[in-house]
């Protein structure tokens, strides 16, 4: 006899009954546990919408469908603010265990008929390979490990017409028509200090900072980026007391005690010590690219890393 509360089909599997006298299976595919995952890190529906690659209808009706399948609410709603319940950390957890194999299966299975190798060239700012790009390298290594990846460290713009590098992993607001390749997400911006035991500053606002003489800036010459342009128009000259060449040693000199700077946002995921002394700075909020030569695209070595380094690179970047 058949119950009430549910079916069983020929294969012994007991689903809920849906609506219409249709069945509705409890089992989750992979992409239902991204969903609920993205949501969750970000607490917004609208905000996950990008790194699914969903519109905001579509994402709303597979988070209701997934409820449905489960008979249980993953997120509580509150003024478009999503918190987990009890049974959405029970998904979440097992998502996040389940993600990092996902990942690595697919960058196999990825290279598995194409067998790439040689050596792959590629430029990124120092700050980028030590708190972004170090995951990332581990995992492609696992995946391909006939490709051979030299990384070039610049804090200028390493020329790929003159093929210094292959690929570029740039910070910049706009990508040069004549380069390949995608936006992987939006990198922010503020001022940054050491944490100091028993003390817990509160964020102020970003003008209390600009006079205080405890600022780390860049070379007093350096014009080239907007961030050098922002520090040498913003911060007055008497309130610098260290310059350096870029971030990475704008970074090693506050982790010293030394002063204050201004630092990405994504360096908190790795970088406990540090104190956030102003919210990000929306002026200085800029794209994150992955680039390569519109000749190269087509290289097997540079489409597998491409395709390998832009969804892990953009669950870097989210500090996932």
């Amino acid at each position: 006899m058949k119950s009430k509360t549910q079916d069983k089909t020929q294969d012994g599997v007991a689903r809920a009954p849906g609506p219409l006298g249709t069945t509705v299976h409890a089992r989750l595919a992979w992409s239902d546990f991204q969903v609920v995952l993205e949501v969750a890190r970000h607490k917004s529906v609208a905000k996950a919408c990008e790194p699914l690659a969903l519109s905001h209808v579509t994402l709303l009706r597979k988070l209701e469908a997934i409820e449905t399948r489960l008979k249980a609410r993953l997120f509580e709603r509150v003024r478009g603010r999503y918190t987990l319940t009890d049974a959405g950390t029970v998904v979440v957890d097992a998502a996040t265990g389940i993600e990092p194999l996902a990942r690595t299966a697919e960058m196999q299975v990825l290279g598995q008929d194409m067998r790439p190798s040689g050596l792959v060239r590629v430029t990124a700012a120092g700050i980028v390979i030590d708190h972004l790009l170090a995951p990332v390298l581990s995992q492609f290594g696992t995946a391909f490990p006939e490709v051979i990846i030299e990384l070039v460290t610049s804090r200028e713009h390493t020329s790929l017409v003159r093929r210094e590098a292959d690929v570029a992993i740039r910070v910049s607001d706009q990508a040069p028509d004549w380069l390949v390749g995608r936006k992987l997400g939006l990198v922010d911006f503020g001022i940054y200090g050491l944490k100091r035991p028993g003390l817990k500053p509160q964020r102020r606002p970003l003008a209390d900072w600009l006079p205080q003489r405890r600022w780390i800036g860049f070379e007093r010459d350096a014009r080239e980026l907007k961030f050098d342009r922002w520090l040498s128009t913003q911060v007055p000259e008497a309130s610098v007391v260290l310059r350096v060449d870029g971030f990475s040693q704008a970074l090693t000199m506050v982790r010293a005690g030394l002063g204050i700077a201004l630092l990405p946002t994504f360096l908190e995921h790795s970088c406990p010590e540090l104190q956030a002394l102003s919210d990000p700075i929306p002026a200085l909020r800029t794209p994150l690219w992955l680039l390569t030569h519109q000749e190269l695209r087509d290289t097997m070595r540079i489409q597998v890393l491409i395709r390998a380094f832009g969804p892990a690179l953009t669950h870097a970047l989210q500090g996932l």
